[in-house]
């Protein structure tokens, strides 16, 4: 992938600008256009926009973007919007959209376990079949396992035990999730059932919402 400063000299020869006549467009040295060119400096930020008119391309292009990269953007978006207050049934659809185009993304792949989980969860609440339930639950548990299994990132392997603990949990598989707690929770403070049910935002709202039914 090109810098951003080889992209600035590929489009400045195409649009048949010269430095010194790119610099005074921008309101710049033409020393600062040649820095660019030469990597030891990048254009400012709020020069990103004008350069794009001036060189006729967009501002992926201009950055150096893949198609890839933009896709990863897009997606990481609806990612970090789905972790702050994203519906689940709608984050369903979009990590299911990233993990299409990144299948060995462990991220998408533990936020489309995570959105199973809770699709189930909130239709667990308005009397959901239980082939519906049994098929979200399922799903999840096996990205889980595979996460486990295949995954080195730290973060990620936290996220999937916990997810992992709360679907067998919610299952009424207590044991199992207990032997996953003790096995697989990389956190040897917490790392039993009951405590990561009392500790975490999602055991807790597991556990309550299990008391409601029970």
């Amino acid at each position: 992938m090109n810098t951003i400063g080889e992209n600035i000299r590929n489009l400045r020869k195409k649009n048949d600008l010269t430095q010194e006549k790119l610099a005074d467009f921008l309101g710049v040295t033409y020393q600062s256009v040649s820095k660019w060119e030469c990597g030891v400096t990048c254009p400012d930020l709020s020069l990103i926009a004008p350069l794009t008119k001036l060189l006729h391309c967009t501002a992926d292009e201009l950055l150096g973007l893949t198609e890839d990269d933009t896709a990863h953007r897009t997606h990481d978006e609806a990612y970090y919007a789905y972790r702050h207050c994203g519906n689940p049934a709608e984050s369903l659809m979009h990590a299911k959209d990233a993990l299409a185009d990144f299948p060995d993304d462990f991220r998408y792949m533990e936020w489309l376990a995570d959105a199973e989980y809770r699709c189930a969860l909130t239709e667990y609440r308005t009397g959901c079949s239980a082939e519906f339930l049994g098929e979200m639950l399922g799903n999840a548990y096996r990205r889980y396992n595979y996460i486990l299994d295949s995954c080195t990132d730290h973060e990620c392997i936290r996220s999937a035990a916990l997810g992992k603990i709360l679907v067998l949990y919610f299952q009424g598989r207590e044991e199992e999730a207990s032997w996953s707690a003790e096995i697989e929770y990389p956190d040897p403070l917490i790392n039993t059932t009951e405590v990561i049910l009392e500790l975490s935002p999602e055991g807790r709202e597991l556990k309550a919402l299990l008391a409601e039914e029970g």
